[in-house]
Formats: C-alpha cells, structure tokens, sequence
C-alpha cells in the first residue's frame, strides 16, 4: 500500500479525458492572456483555465502511473473514452462563454461551445463584431483542437496501447481502410498533429497575404484548416471584400479537407494510392457541383456579373463540401436549382481521415461503385465483380461497413429532422438544420440560412442539434455502438425466465 490516493476512471478513460481537460484548459489561459492584453474578459477565462487544467493534470498524473499503463482497456472503454471526451470539453467551453457576457444562458452556451470543438460553425451569435477578442480566439482554438481531433492530440503522448487506444483514435480519424501512416498508433498520431500545425501556420501566412490583419490572419487559419467556419466577423469572410481573401479561403478548406495520409504519402515520395482516387474524387465533386450552380445562376439572374458568378459558387459549394461553413453570399435567395445542389453536397463531406464531416467522399464512391455493381449483377447474375477503385480492392467487410454506416447514418438523420419538426420548424428548415448540424457544416437553408444565426431554434431544437453535432462529429457509428454496448448490458442485468 503506498497511500496513494485513485482515481475511479479506467486508465483510457482517465487519460483521455486528462488530455482534453489540460488541453482545454491551456486554451483558456491563452485566451486569458489575449483578454488581459485587451482589457475584457481576461478573468472569465483565467479562473476557469487554471482549474480546468489543474483537474486535467490530475487525471493524467493518475492514467499514466506504472499499474495503470499494464490495463489492456476493451474497445467499449474506447468507445466511452472518446464519447465523454467531446462530450465533457463541450461542457468546458461553457464557463468562460457565460463569464465574459457572451450568453446568459448555460444551454445557448454549450451549443456554441459544442459547434465549435466538433467544427460545426453553426452559431447563436448575431453581433461577432462586438465580443472581446478572448472570446473570438477561444471560438477559434475550440475549432483547431476540434479539428485535428482530440483524442488524437491525447494518444500522440498516451503510455497506454491495446484495442482500446485503437477504437478512440479511429472514432475520430474516421480511415475507412483503418490506414495506418507508420506501424504504432502513437507514432501516427503525432505525424497528424505535426502536419496539422505545419498546414495551419501555411493558411495564417497565405493569409497575411492576401490582405488580412495579423489577428484575424491567425483566427481564421486555426478555423479554415479545421473546416469550422467560425470567424472574427459577422458577415465571415465576405466582410473582407477581397478576392484573394477569398481564393486563400478556398484553397485551405480543401487542404483541410483531404486525407492526411495522402500529404504523409507525398511527403515521403512514396504512392500516393489509394488515397488519389478519392482526392480525385472530392475534387470532380467540387468541380461538377460549382459548374451546375454556377450555370443555374447565371441562367436565374442570381449574380451581378459572370465573374461574381464563378467565385460565388465555388466558395458557396467548397465551404458546404468541405463542411466548413463560410459565407460570401446569401445562397438561400438562389434559385430552387441551386439551394437543391448546395442541400445535397450537405451530405458528400471531405475525404477520410481529414478535418471534415459528412459521409465522407470515399464512401459516397463505394456506394456508387456497390450500387452499379448490383445492377451489372441483374444482368449478369453469374460473373463476380471486385469492389474496385482506381487499381485498388477492397475487401467484402468494407462494402458491408459502408452500407452498415449508410444505413445507420440516414437513420440518425431521420430521426435528427423528426425531432427539429417536432420542435416546431418548418420542413425545409427542420431537413437543413439537421443536415446542417450533423454534417457539421454550420449555415443551412430556411431558418437557418447563410445569412442566419440559429437563433430561430427552440431551447429543446437547440438541444437536438447538439446531439447531431457530437453524433456527426464522432461518425454516428460511435455513439450508436455505445447506445448498443449499453443495450447489451442493460438486457444482461435483467431476469429472464
């Protein structure tokens, strides 16, 4: 017996959640000191910083001592650690939020502070311009550590390996193929946050510029690599009026959005396969996308000349692709044409393993290639067909997950407009605010449009769109394999005769 006193946590749970307290808490206290250095809000963030990081410490103290890192932790535990910790860094942002004047009420907070650790951007904010610059970098850092994934941060340092570790990280890297960048998990999680940082001081550079001030240029980095969409301005990025704003703003929400593993690949001069057929992929999305909207506005009369017309809809649809959630131009006054294309690459999301939402673009190309195969089947029952892209095979378990995922997927978004009805919106914005929310792209149609705060979302929709941002931002199979896990057990402590 030592004396010393424990924590009741598992040691994935403990270290997980000590990551994300300590990190959490390191933001506050630099958002602490930018408010200090601009007179407001420094104590609403300095106090709060300084426990959430004490407390954070502490979990961690406990999770890597010698007899815990010997626990091999179950993929359940995974799953839980990985839950409670976007979950709980929510609840973190809350704090500061109602302390500095933000929000007045601890709900509107938490959905502010869960929009921005899960890089959702949706916002209840209406007046950005006039909150203290403590409160616009901790919007921002909510975004950056949301974006490269927390629990990614945590197992980069975690002493503690097994299934467990394993499950947490790929609930967030969201590797279709379970791609590993070098043979321990350890080691590829630091390889993400090294190309993460890199990538953000690039975006903050191209930035300065193009014309942006040194406050703003960071701002706006953190969140355009993270595809958060949340900005320093009300009006976003169409409040700098710039063109060469704009095309930074472009160019990064893609970089953000593609496969780290393909920047890895290229960067060690190796192939950059199989990852280049979906980069191909997301970009023709991109591109064929625009070029209809494009056309239907210039057809609609919806833009002031043909070169607004171009940038117009390829901001519009690459910050909806990507999920990031800027805004130039009101694109709920398009026409029908247009507004149906942006709601359906709601759903398209960026690459694998990337800071996106959505389904994903490789798994929007397995259900492609599955569905023409099942109809190539109907004509030619007895020839067998390969499930292939571009001179890659995948394997019969990865068809099965994907339309495992699909399924599920549109179940949770069924139930996510459901619920956004039953709250009392009108079709069209209970479908956009929850393909918004759990696609974790931020603006929507209706209510909820480019222009739009969420302030038209009742207390329980508010509620609502919280649970499909987490669910989106942890690829919906985690929390519902939780809800499943739990199930389980709730049915093993009953008596059956």
């Amino acid at each position: 017996m030592t004396g010393r006193l424990r924590l009741p946590v598992s040691p994935l749970i403990g270290l997980t959640l000590g990551g994300t307290f300590t990190a959490s808490g390191l933001a506050m206290l630099v958002c602490a000191a930018v408010g200090f250095l601009d007179g407001e809000a420094g104590p609403a963030f300095a106090v709060p910083g300084v426990v959430t990081t004490a407390l954070g410490l502490a979990l961690l103290i406990d999770a890597i001592s010698p007899d815990q890192r010997s626990v091999n932790v179950t993929p359940v535990a995974g799953l839980l650690a990985v839950t409670l910790a976007w979950t709980l860094a929510s609840v973190t942002g809350v704090v500061p939020l109602v302390a500095a004047g933000s929000f007045s009420s601890p709900l509107d907070a938490f959905f502010e502070s869960v929009s921005g650790f899960t890089t959702t951007g949706a916002t209840l904010l209406n007046d950005i311009d006039g909150q203290p610059q403590a409160v616009l970098v901790w919007r921002s850092l909510m975004q950056w550590l949301g974006g490269i994934g927390i629990v990614v941060l945590v197992v980069a340092i975690a002493p503690i390996s097994g299934p467990g570790i394993q499950k947490a990280f790929y609930a967030e890297t969201s590797s279709v193929t379970s791609d590993r960048l070098t043979p321990r998990i350890i080691d590829t999680a630091k390889i993400i946050a090294g190309i993460y940082l890199v990538l953000s001081v690039v975006a903050a550079l191209a930035y300065l510029a193009a014309g942006m001030g040194v406050f703003d240029a960071i701002n706006h980095s953190m969140t355009t690599i993270a595809t958060g969409g949340f900005s320093t301005r009300s009006a976003s990025i169409g409040a700098f009026d710039s063109v060469a704003v704009e095309i930074v703003a472009v160019v990064f929400m893609i970089v953000g959005a593609i496969n780290f593993a393909f920047y890895w690949r290229a960067i060690r001069g190796k192939g950059l396969r199989p990852q280049s057929s979906e980069v191909l992929g997301f970009l023709g999305f991109i591109f064929g996308i625009s070029m209809m909207v494009g056309v239907s506005l210039w057809l609609a009369g919806d833009s002031t000349g043909f070169g607004s017309t171009v940038i117009d809809s390829i901001f519009s649809v690459t910050t909806i692709v990507t999920t990031t959630g800027f805004t130039t131009a009101d694109f709920d006054s398009w026409n029908s044409f247009a507004r149906t294309g942006i709601v359906l690459a709601m759903f398209i999301g960026g690459c694998a393993g990337s800071t996106a939402g959505g389904i994903k673009v490789i798994r929007v190309m397995l259900l492609g290639k599955s569905a023409f195969q099942e109809l190539q089947r109907q004509i030619k029952p007895t020839v067998v067909r390969v499930l292939r892209i571009g001179d890659h095979v995948y394997r019969e378990e990865v068809r099965r997950a994907v339309l495992g995922f699909f399924l599920i997927y549109m179940i949770v978004y069924g139930f996510g407009v459901m619920a956004m009805a039953a709250g009392g919106l009108d079709p069209l914005t209970a479908f956009s605010a929850a393909s918004a929310t759990l696609n974790m792209i931020g603006p929507g149609i209706g209510e909820v449009g480019a222009l739009e705060s969420y302030e038209a979302l009742s207390g329980f929709n508010r509620a609502v769109a919280c649970v499909l941002m987490i669910a989106g931002r942890l690829e919906v199979f985690t929390v519902v394999a939780l809800l499943a896990a739990a199930y389980d057990r709730f049915r093993s402590l009953r008596l059956v005769p």
